[in-house]
């Protein structure tokens, strides 16, 4: 299986505290895994004015506005390579955050996007719900999302939930490499829907071919199986009762029980936990088998 590697991180931040969490949590990541950080702000043309925290001190000059932002990320670039010793890249950008981010993401070779889920308060609000969910479906690499609660830096427990569709196993290989990055256990999830005696078989192989993947990758795991039909609940309920530090899903199709992930799952997910949620994008093709080779 290839190797996810993670070389360019991109975080776009409106200044608040919870976008501050978030360059937090992707200067660790960028100084574990030797990455560049690439700090992005949006302003949004339509209501320049109010994109930064004190607007009034510089004014209503599209120019000033933009070389505020530019100081106030080279202020923070700064800081972060003194306290992470990490190489931080500073962008400005105008228009839409969410087609902005996937501009970057582009243009800059990016891995992974890290965002917070809500925005600045008083202000605009750039990444609460709709955002968010249009980052998370128009970027083709994993987005991390963490709230306002997702203080500890760093993950050691992570969720993995499999459910009896092969779509759902298409999240195995990053969360494996996800958890060598921080040398993390992985609470692997199945959940158990009514199905038939038969079908049932299929799944209990299904995880144990998972279990086979994650022994052999060296990493420490265990394994629950819980009976329901809505994977969000369930995967939350358990992730909060394990104090997890990370919940791994699928942006689209990880369930055949619902319309799509990002309507049933994932705007849950993102909208609801406090843990920090990494959505990873499906392949276009038919799932392939994993096998620990």
């Amino acid at each position: 299986m290839s190797k996810f590697e993670i070389k360019n991180i991109l975080t776009p931040t409106d200044f608040s505290a919870t976008a501050h969490l978030a360059i937090e949590h992707s200067a660790f990541m960028a100084r574990i895994s030797k990455a560049t950080l690439h700090l992005l702000h949006v302003i949004k043309i339509s209501e320049f004015t109010y994109t930064i925290n004190n607007p009034a001190a510089i004014g209503n000059d599209i120019k000033d506005i933009e070389n505020f932002s530019l100081q106030k990320l080279n202020e923070i670039a700064e800081q972060l390579c003194i306290k992470y010793g990490i190489s931080v890249n500073t962008l400005i950008s105008k228009g839409n955050p969410a087609e902005e981010i996937e501009i970057a993401v582009t243009n800059y070779n990016i891995d992974i996007v890290i965002m917070g889920t809500h925005g600045a308060s008083g202000f605009n609000e750039y990444f609460i719900g709709s955002n968010a969910h249009k980052t998370i479906k128009k970027c083709h690499c994993p987005v991390l999302t963490v709230q306002v609660d997702s203080k500890k830096i760093g993950f050691h427990d992570i969720v993995l939930p499999i459910e009896n569709t092969h779509h759902s196993l298409e999240k195995v290989n990053k969360t494996i490499d996800f958890a060598k990055l921080y040398a993390s256990k992985i609470h692997l999830l199945g959940i158990h829907h009514k199905i038939e005696d038969a079908t049932e078989k299929q799944f209990e192989l299904m995880l144990e071919n998972v279990e086979m993947v994650i022994s052999h990758a060296g990493l420490s795991y265990d394994k629950t199986i819980v009976n329901g039909d809505n994977l969000a609940e369930q995967t939350l309920k358990y992730a909060t009762k394990n104090n997890a530090d990370l919940i791994v899903v699928l942006t689209d199709h990880e369930s055949e029980l619902n319309d799509s992930l990002l309507g049933a799952l994932a705007k849950q997910m993102v909208n609801h936990s406090k843990i920090p949620v990494l959505s990873i994008k499906p392949k276009e093709a038919k799932y392939a088998a994993y096998s620990p080779m």
